[in-house]
């Protein structure tokens, strides 16, 4: 490309960021643009903070999101290239202990099948989302989560997916993930700025502050805390001057200044198509969409293009790759849920190909406010409301801890104003609405978009509050939160439980102690059951919904008998 020419596709880049941004009022973005090794652009543009005016630069740092993704596939591609695993081989054959809740991906799922969110897994992004839970915590809870598609069959995005994959890495090379992409990418490429942690972005004086737009402005939020355990699909923090050497490794081939870092095979398959998308948005340009191993892939324009966007709490991202043109983008910007930097991108694909040019961030825009439109109009129940109805017990029955095994525990609280609910998303308690009968209404923010749940409480055949559920995942049955007990119960009140029993004068029961704060019921002829305490005297089998123990003491504190309780019908015991 002739220098004047270069010049000039540089400036007309710099007005089209510019535009942009003021179209889409953003504050700031930091822009790469690389064709056959030559960088065109690569700069910032804006503020990274409303509040002191300070301009964005090459080095400003900013949270890339699901642009992460490719680094972890790459990861695991090095990790192929040396031996360690290959792409088809199931998962299990590395890690044993993988489980998911389908027994057939359990035991035939491949690092491919993750790579391309084809497991039959929907997001279920509350189980995770602020948890602050451990990586191995997070892919051990996947177990318990609902698919809502057959393996293999549907294409749903899933970042925990990726978190497996930056689990694996961990587990085959002995090294966490971060380490392993920080010593075998970053480094090479010389990323000196980019990191996998936004509190080290925030440590660090050049950092972009994250903002989402609220009432037609925008309005600073907080940085997204409490994910490292998801740091595979979404943790990268990068710059501007770092993103051209990403994205001149991909487009040499897997080389970089005479270094090879991957092979020119393994770039392919990741950049290839895996698994078709259904096209919902039918447009004039963009055909065939795909996923590749951590890419999206499309024929835009007739040219094969490779691409993936980000968007975390106050930033969104795209890289956007035209292998046979070797061109390649990288824009990055402080807003949250934003169309400009895949507005950007394909601009600058239209400008430097010399391509029909469409007003991308008009365009994009509409889109966008289309689905958020959409998202807004949920949350209106009134049509379904029983009127007149009350719920069945007083507030405070319905106070308590709930748990479910993969999305943790919930804790509703009654005080003055009636009943609120505290989980792991929302860092202050919401409060519960009663809607009819034993039915409460949610509100809460999910990425600045208003959303809204009803939660029917259940009752247990005592008539106490056995279960509530929430439909935090739209694709599965509403998740099950299961009542927790609030309070321990030591051995030695457990102790008086002890002994041998006769029910209903046939069947012999043995209750015994499990460890120093736990019993268990083992009856002829059946597996033993660790009991749960549920209220006074009162314990649940573990596992067994409507099963459960009545103790009844004497004066004494001796126990004389009681009932085991089932879905048909109470059978008394008596000491044996």
């Amino acid at each position: 490309m002739a220098e004047a020419d270069a010049a000039q596709i540089a400036s007309a880049l710099r007005e089209i960021v510019k535009k942009a941004m003021k179209a889409l009022d953003v504050a700031g973005a930091a822009v790469a643009v690389v064709r056959a090794d030559e960088v065109l652009l690569c700069d910032g543009f804006g503020v990274r903070d409303l509040a002191d005016g300070e301009a964005v630069d090459d080095e400003t740092l900013f949270a890339t999101g699901s642009a992460t993704k490719a680094f972890t596939t790459m990861s695991v591609a090095m990790l192929a290239e040396e031996g360690k695993l290959d792409w088809d081989t199931p998962v299990r054959s590395y890690m044993p202990d993988f489980a998911l809740h389908d027994q057939i991906a359990s035991a035939e799922v491949t690092p491919r099948d993750l790579a391309c969110h084809r497991v039959g897994l929907p997001r279920h992004e509350l189980s995770w989302y602020k948890a602050g839970i451990s990586r191995a915590e997070l892919v051990r809870r996947l177990r318990y989560l609902e698919p809502s598609r057959p393996f293999r069959t549907t294409f749903q995005y899933q970042n925990m997916m990726f978190t497996t994959l930056g689990y694996l890495v961990e587990r085959l090379s002995g090294k966490q993930w971060e380490e392993y992409a920080g010593e075998r990418i970053l480094a090479p490429l010389a990323m000196r700025r980019s990191n996998f942690s936004v509190h080290r972005s925030q440590a660090d004086q050049n950092h972009a502050r994250p903002y989402a737009r609220k009432s037609g402005a925008n309005v600073e939020v907080p940085f997204a805390a409490d994910i490292d355990a998801l740091g595979p699909a979404g943790a990268v923090n990068s710059c501007a001057k770092d993103m051209v050497g990403w994205l001149r490794l991909h487009l040499g081939d897997g080389e970089i200044d005479g270094v090879r870092l991957i092979s020119q095979a393994s770039l392919n398959l990741m950049h290839s198509p895996q698994m078709v998308i259904p096209q919902v948005v039918r447009d004039d340009r963009r055909h065939a969409p795909a996923y590749g191993l951590g890419w999206f892939t499309q024929v835009y324009m007739g040219k094969a293009v490779v691409y993936h966007g980000g968007n975390i709490d106050g930033f969104s991202a795209m890289v956007m790759l035209v292998p046979e043109e070797r061109l390649g983008v990288a824009v990055l910007c402080n807003q949250e849920i934003s169309a400009l930097p895949a507005a950007v991108a394909f601009a600058a694909v239209d400008r430097a190909l010399g391509l029909p040019e469409r007003d991308w961030p008009a365009h994009l825009r509409d889109e966008m406010e289309k689905l958020l439109a959409a998202a807004h109009q949920g949350g209106d129940y009134s049509r379904e409301r029983v009127p007149g109805t009350g719920p069945s017990l007083a507030l405070e029955a319905y106070a308590g801890t709930y748990e479910h095994p993969g999305y943790g525990t919930l804790r509703i609280a009654h005080g003055e104003s009636g009943l609120a609910l505290s989980y792991h998303p929302w860092p202050e308690p919401l409060p519960l609405e009663h809607f009819h009968y034993d039915v409460f209404v949610l509100r809460a923010e999910l990425e600045t978009i208003p959303t809204s749940w009803r939660i029917p409480f259940q009752l247990g055949l005592d008539g106490r509050v056995a279960s509530l559920e929430v439909q935090f995942e739209p694709a599965t049955p509403p998740i099950v939160f299961r009542r927790l007990l609030e309070t321990a119960v030591s051995g030695r009140e457990l102790s008086r439980y002890v002994g041998s029993y006769a029910v209903a004068g046939i069947q012999k029961m043995r209750i015994e102690l499990k460890g120093d704060a736990a019993l268990a019921m083992a009856l002829e002829g059946q597996p033993a059951y660790e009991l749960v305490p549920q209220s006074q005297d009162r314990f649940g089998l573990k596992g067994l919904q409507g099963f459960s123990v009545q103790f009844e003491l004497a004066s004494d504190g001796t126990c004389r008998g009681g009932h085991v309780i089932q879905p048909n019908g109470m059978f008394p015991f008596l000491p044996a």
